[in-house]
């Protein structure tokens, strides 16, 4: 499969970045998209051969490859809207979780996939080519869909780096890299803000910095949670018998623990790459 045009559904941040990033290397482009501001943002740039904001328009069109960029409740619509059509040609995703879209994907010429960069903003307002070069590409190719080379090859062109695993292994790992981190950002702002909303005038680089993703979009996230809420309930759980042990050793005074544990947090963060 050569991958010369592409039509995206759904033209956000990840849509919209990954669009503008494939444009460089003179992939066409084509989109559909329901806001008219994304679609008068794209049209502006005068870099996509079609856009429209009706999903039937587009899939009448000819392209190569479906890429399929909206929040997964909504990529799974999109999805259960192609099997009722019948749709037979190749389809990815750019969604955050995976196990879902797969189940709903049984039976479509598919291979999942999750570009790990992002922003805490949204739209293709903010969309811009090269968001994703350093960035991995998770495949999670579907038993029954297409050999996912040609996709690996396609965001290697844009300086992605492609990894290959299952959709069950992908939502665990960034349940606890990424949706474990954004709970824990979105708890910290609110715990703050009920405690004394005043002692946000005082915030400085750390609190900023490490709350940075509390600003990120409600719609996307609330269907990553949903989605993927087995590991998330059993990783909160994990996460509160962590914070439990620190709140036994401040009660304690235990400074030999908190060092300890302290150390090994240290640790364990100077060694990341």
């Amino acid at each position: 499969m050569k991958i010369q045009k592409i039509a995206f559904a759904g033209l956000g941040l990840i849509g919209g970045s990954l669009a503008l990033s494939f444009a460089e290397k003179n992939i066409k482009l084509i989109a559909y998209d329901k806001n008219p501001e994304s679609l008068a943002k794209a049209a502006e740039t005068g870099l996509f051969e079609y856009l429209t904001d009706d999903a039937g328009t587009l899939l009448s069109l000819d392209f190569d490859l479906l890429y399929i960029c909206l929040p997964v409740a909504s990529a799974v619509a999109f999805i259960d809207m192609l099997k009722a059509k019948g749709y037979k040609g190749p389809v990815t995703d750019g969604g955050s979780t995976k196990a879902g879209i797969a189940k709903a994907a049984q039976g479509l010429n598919f291979c999942g996939g999750h570009p790990i960069a992002g922003k805490e903003v949204s739209g293709f307002t903010h969309a811009q080519a090269g968001l994703f070069t350093g960035a991995y590409h998770i495949l999670t190719p579907l038993e029954g869909g297409f050999d996912p080379a040609p996709l690996k090859e396609l965001h290697e062109q844009i300086g992605m780096r492609v990894c290959v695993m299952n959709a069950e292994s992908h939502d665990r790992i960034f349940g606890l890299i990424s949706h474990l981190p954004h709970i824990t950002a979105f708890a910290l702002v609110q715990t703050v803000f009920h405690i004394d909303s005043a002692a946000l005038e005082y915030t400085g680089g750390g609190f900023r910095d490490f709350t940075r993703i509390a600003a990120s979009d409600s719609v996307m996230w609330a269907d990553i949670f949903t989605e993927n809420s087995d590991n998330m309930l059993k990783m909160i759980d994990e996460y509160i018998l962590s914070l439990n042990e620190w709140k036994s050793a401040i009660n304690n005074k235990d400074t030999d623990a908190l060092r300890s544990m302290i150390d090994k947090a240290a640790g364990i963060r100077r060694a990341l790459k």
